[in-house]
């Protein structure tokens, strides 16, 4: 078992260190000169001089491997840079919107896995009635339409033409719901197509047909025995949507104004702030391989043929 735990952990180290590299050279070697975009954005033509001298002050004359290095050791001690901008340190910009992230993942995730469990269940325990045929086509088309659609959708109709509900922000309450169901709609179309079919398939196996048989009810059966079945694919479902949902809240996030690493990360790349983009991208990978690292271990821990091996 220590064996294991520390093969797992090596590997889950190499991931880190192979994330760092792809995230410093994706922003490094992206089109553009971060000094050029400064000086115009300051309202100063840029010269070879001018233009050499600000690249000097950001290091950004050094070797791109002396750059990795010195950044992976400023990331190691908890120091993800300065902003280009306004020289701010990045990790007081990012953590303090992360909490605003988290709020919206989690009331989205909430969301998707309540829609996926209540009309799967409903499917299953009638998968020719003329709702479950509804919840199959709906289901599908969500999961072909865009985030940014869905939500453009909502403001327009909730928002603007209901006038029920802010169409951004976060100061009110309620400004939450609507990006919330925005990313929760998606992820409840995955879970849902997944999880449908895992029930179906769990009703016919025969430990549910003789719990059925000896008089137990469909949908007892189904809530005992059913689920109890679906639970690994499903664990398994739920951790890679949650980190989808962590990687797709930038767009949602843009949509609705909401105040949270996102946004930051969209403004970071439309003034080439490079240190506030490439802390934003490790920050969420990071977060992504813990999410499904903890997956593996509910797997485990739902699963005993996973604990097992």
């Amino acid at each position: 078992m220590t064996v294991t735990v520390l093969r797992r952990a090596a590997e889950l180290l190499l991931v880190l260190v192979a994330l760092s590299v792809l995230v410093f050279l994706l922003t490094s070697l992206a089109p553009g000169d971060p000094a050029e975009e400064i000086l115009r954005r300051g309202g100063i033509q840029p010269t070879a001089r001018s233009v050499a001298a600000l690249r000097a002050e950001l290091g950004l004359d050094r070797p791109l491997f002396t750059r990795y290095l010195r950044w992976l050791l400023d990331v190691l001690q908890g120091d993800l840079g300065r902003s280009y901008t306004d020289r701010s340190p990045v990790a007081a910009e990012i953590f303090s919107r992360v909490p605003a992230t988290l709020r919206l993942a989690g009331a989205a995730a909430l969301i998707a896995v309540v829609l996926a469990v209540l009309a799967s269940v409903r499917a299953a325990f009638r998968p020719r009635a003329l709702d479950s045929r509804a919840i199959a086509f709906v289901t599908v088309a969500i999961a072909g339409v865009p985030p940014y659609i869905v939500g453009i959708l909502l403001i327009s109709v909730v928002s603007v033409g209901l006038r029920m509900l802010p169409t951004g922000g976060a100061d009110s309450p309620g400004a939450v719901v609507l990006p919330a169901l925005t990313l929760g709609l998606a992820g409840a179309a995955t879970l849902l197509r997944l999880l449908r079919a895992d029930l179906v398939q769990a009703l016919r196996m025969p430990f549910v047909k003789l719990a059925t048989a000896k008089g137990m009810g469909s949908r007892r059966a189904i809530m005992v025995h059913a689920l109890r079945v679906a639970a690994p694919n499903a664990i398994t479902a739920a951790g890679t949507v949650l980190a989808e949902l962590l990687a797709g809240a930038v767009v949602v996030e843009t949509l609705f104004s909401w105040p949270g690493v996102g946004q930051l990360a969209v403004s970071a790349i439309r003034q080439r702030d490079l240190p506030v983009v490439q802390a934003y991208v490790l920050v969420i990978a990071v977060a992504a391989v813990l999410l499904l690292a903890l997956t593996e271990l509910c797997l485990a821990a739902a699963d005993p043929r996973m604990r097992r091996r």
